[in-house]
């Protein structure tokens, strides 16, 4: 008997998922049907939903090589449109009058599942459906140089950005995009012509359209359809699952293997700390090797930057703390309880230092009050080279880095360092680091140069703008000086992106409270503000302002960075680096670096 199908061009615009059919749920679930049942029954478990759902009574109807599975419940709420969207063989004698319909519609073709989710059903699959299905799906059809991007959601890998959302003008590029740092959750798109007429010529209305697609756990059609169209994106869907997918949105990968986190990466992290031992008391000697890491706390960078001072405590016999150290410069704060491990446990107890520093706590003190809290170790970021593939910390979290995401951060961070490059007179002093082994001294040799004003070291109300501020007739240089192109880079990121927002917000005040205390400062401590009072040094910031980035070759020979990048080896450096320039040409002022040579 033929069965007549009856078409009713009713449209929505509903968002595909695809269930993940390796979930440890199925395990013993031999058939589509079992698998949906437990979806919809494990529902029943959640009391925090308190909604139970009727036991599973399945409509399925095959279209194509299509199995459709149809599962729904109704609350009294309002008349859903979805009666006239689904094909009778579905609806059956279902009730959909003055009801809010809550429903699951399965898609079952070449043993992929997929889902369309009604109502409030979309609870029912989060446990169950592959979170990553539509970034993946656009991952293999996706044209960088081509595709424009509208908005994008992202997740920052570092603390303070846990959250991002952007949005773009017309004809802005993926290739455009500053991806590093950034793992994408949801990304609204618009096709290139190549891939809108190869895989979505059905929906096109016009012959140069270019179909616009929201991806992210689903994959959705910018634009409303029908059951047919729905239908045929299945099918199509299908077909580019089979396509191999680029990495380019997935360049660094987090590792989430616990047994191979604890038992090797954590392990060979805590080997690192302990052999840096060696170095505690030489830490000015260019011929010892240090552990390289950055220390902040993740969560709450500005606090850890604009405390006054810092608690260390440790775990005392009955599980409380006690302070065993109280410091002003964050910058000794690792030193310092390095040194107080070795003073209890000695240079050879490896255990013992471990669980040490596993107890001991870094507090934030700010106006005499408790600011924030965290343990030692969650503070330390770093790389290094585990079983011969780097191996990324950052903000706790363990990441494998791909070989097009290394090749990505030598190119963009050598693309930037050619670019934007600071005036090369600047900075004309030499830094041997023999004769001259801290910052500090380095910068001071600037101060009563003309045009130069030194304010390394001055605090006012939490930031610190700068270690040398330079001006000409038309520009304001703020610079910050770190020696090395290390993972110490990450700190002077931290540093420029805080004291670019501060400045931003000072400027825009009335008082000019901060650069006045600044200035202040910087005449007590007796530097040099070259003959300017208070209102002319207020002047310079109506300047044009640019931040610059200065570090030193810190390997044997002087090496250049921007003409030896594969010689320094720090991917933590080069992804500090371009996230700065990014946000700081994003939200600030221009960025510029600057290499100070040796000699």
């Amino acid at each position: 008997m033929t069965i007549k199908i009856l078409l009713i061009k009713m449209t929505l615009n509903p968002s595909i998922y695809r269930i993940d059919k390796k979930h440890r749920r199925f395990v013993n679930c031999t058939t589509t049907e079992l698998m949906i049942q437990v979806i919809i029954t494990s529902y029943n478990e959640r009391p925090e939903f308190n909604v139970k759902v009727k036991s599973p009574e399945l409509t399925s109807f095959i279209k194509g090589n299509v199995t459709y599975y149809l599962y729904l419940y109704n609350t009294n709420e309002t008349l859903s449109d979805w009666q006239k969207f689904l094909l009778e063989q579905l609806t059956g004698q279902a009730n959909f009058i003055q009801q809010q319909l809550s429903l699951l519609l399965f898609a079952e073709v070449d043993n992929k599942l997929y889902c369309i989710v009604g109502g409030h059903a979309y609870r029912l699959i989060i446990p169950f459906m592959d979170h990553v299905f539509g970034l993946n799906t656009y991952a293999r059809i996706m044209k960088p140089e081509v595709d424009e991007l509208a908005s994008i959601k992202s997740r920052g890998i570092t603390g303070q950005r846990a959250g991002i959302k952007e949005q773009f003008r017309n004809n802005y590029r993926i290739i455009d995009f500053v991806k590093f740092g950034k793992i994408p959750e949801e990304i609204h798109i618009r096709l290139s012509q190549e891939i809108s007429d190869l895989h979505f010529n059905f929906l096109k209305s016009k012959k140069n359209e270019r179909i616009q697609v929201s991806v992210g756990k689903g994959f959705k059609i910018k634009k409303e359809i029908d059951f047919e169209l729905l239908h045929k994106i299945i099918h199509e869907l299908t077909i580019i699952s089979e396509l191999a997918a680029s990495d380019y949105l997935s360049s660094y990968k987090e590792i989430q293997d616990q047994k191979l986190i604890n038992e090797e990466l954590y392990p060979e992290f805590i080997t690192k700390i302990f052999n840096d031992i060696g170095g505690l008391y030489k830490r000015n000697s260019p011929t010892v090797t240090k552990f390289e890491h950055d220390f902040c706390n993740p969560n709450n960078i500005e606090k850890f930057y604009d405390a006054d001072c810092y608690k260390l405590t440790e775990k005392t016999s009955r599980n409380g703390y006690t302070t065993f150290a109280q410091l002003h410069d964050r910058n000794d704060i690792y030193d310092t309880v390095l040194k107080r491990a070795v003073d209890l446990h000695g240079e050879n107890d490896r255990f013992n230092f471990m669980v040490y520093l596993q107890g001991v706590r870094v507090m934030c003190i700010k106006d005499h009050k408790k600011s924030v809290s965290a343990s030692f170790l969650f503070h330390i970021s770093s790389e290094f080279t585990y079983k011969s593939k780097p191996v990324f910390l950052v903000d706790t979290k363990w990441y494998h880095l791909r070989p097009t995401f290394i090749n990505d951060l030598r190119d963009s961070s050598l693309r930037l360092l050619t670019t934007y490059k600071a005036p090369p007179s600047i900075l004309n002093k030499s830094w041997d680091k023999i004769n001259i082994s801290r910052e500090g001294n380095y910068n001071l040799l600037y101060d009563g140069t003309e045009n130069y004003i030194v304010i390394d070291t001055i605090i006012a109300d939490g930031l610190e703008l700068c270690d040398i501020i330079y001006y000409d007739e038309l520009n304001i240089f703020l610079i910050h000086v770190k020696y090395g192109f290390t993972s110490q880079i990450r700190e002077l990121n931290n540093q420029i992106t805080i004291a670019a927002r501060r400045l931003k917000d000072a400027i825009g005040s009335e008082d000019k409270s901060i650069l006045r205390k600044i200035y202040n400062r910087v005449v007590e401590k007796g530097r040099s503000v070259n003959g300017l009072n208070e209102e002319q040094f207020l002047t310079l910031f109506k300047k044009r302002i640019n931040f610059i980035m200065a570090f030193t070759s810190h390997l044997s020979d002087d090496l250049l960075v921007e003409e030896s990048m594969d010689r320094f080896d720090s991917n933590i450096a080069r992804f500090s680096l371009i996230q700065c320039s990014s946000d700081m040409r994003s939200n600030y002022y221009d960025l510029l670096f600057c290499q100070i040579r040796r000699s």
